[in-house]
């Protein structure tokens, strides 16, 4: 009962957070559905998004901040990470689609990126400004990309602690072909009883590990505590401005 109790208000606190930071949390939502999909489904025009998936469900928009940040958002309504569809047994695997569309920073850029300079990643609830999932694809910063290569060796799909910058994250190893068995969302939810409840006051990112590291990738789960300024932004690893 305490936990449940716990859980609802931690939640009702997450959801309070957003439309205050937020001039307009629907902007998002109102680019997919009022001009990205019709586009498409009416002319063949995906824009002001770079593509529109409509067999899989998904599109991908540049974002304004950066020079090469993109965002992959599913066509139907999700708010976010906190969204119980995404844990159902048939959820689409948006991150493995957001994998397959890495390619556009590099393209954006002008110049060849190797995939442990690139990274995905959704915020919490408390760190976010939009009412729409949205997946951020951009470069990684290098002092991570450095900082994770300790955990090079560790064990596959078991999460450790990881310190960095003073913020607490949750770091789980996966091999070169999870995301075409294993969906972050679920991996986070699987963490612990608390975590499965508790969805939108986490962040989550994903990176790939060098070669020499060993392939694969690297999982980040960064939880909000309140009790400090971190707001569950894991966004804060990326490097929006690419300077590698």
């Amino acid at each position: 009962m305490r936990l449940t109790i716990a859980l609802s208000f931690l939640l009702s606190l997450l959801a309070a957070s957003i439309p205050a930071r937020a001039a307009n949390p629907h902007a998002l939502w109102e680019i997919v559905s009022g001009k990205c999909v019709p586009g498409m489904q009416d002319k063949g025009d995906p824009a002001p998004c770079a593509t529109v998936d409509l067999e899989r469900g998904f599109v991908v928009l540049k974002d304004l901040v950066g020079p090469a940040q993109y965002l992959l958002m599913p066509t139907r309504r999700l708010a976010g990470i906190e969204s119980r569809e995404l844990l159902a047994p048939d959820a689409p695997n948006y991150w493995g689609y957001a994998w397959q569309q890495r390619f556009r920073v590099a393209q954006t850029l002008g110049r060849p990126l190797r995939d442990d300079q690139l990274g995905l990643e959704v915020n919490s609830a408390a760190g976010r400004s939009q009412l729409h999932l949205h997946i951020h694809i951009d470069c990684m910063r290098r002092d991570v990309a450095g900082s994770l290569a300790a955990h090079g060796a560790d064990a596959p799909r078991r999460w450790t602690p990881w310190q960095f910058e003073g913020h607490r994250y949750w770091v789980m190893r996966l091999p070169a072909d999870a995301l075409q068995a294993d969906d972050p969302f679920k991996l986070a939810a699987a963490r612990s009883a608390f975590a499965a409840g508790a969805m939108g006051a986490q962040s989550l990112l994903l990176t790939a590990a060098a070669p020499e590291q060993g392939g694969g990738f690297y999982l980040i789960n960064m939880p909000v505590n309140f009790d400090s300024e971190e707001q569950g932004s894991a966004e804060v690893l990326m490097d929006h401005d690419c300077r590698w």
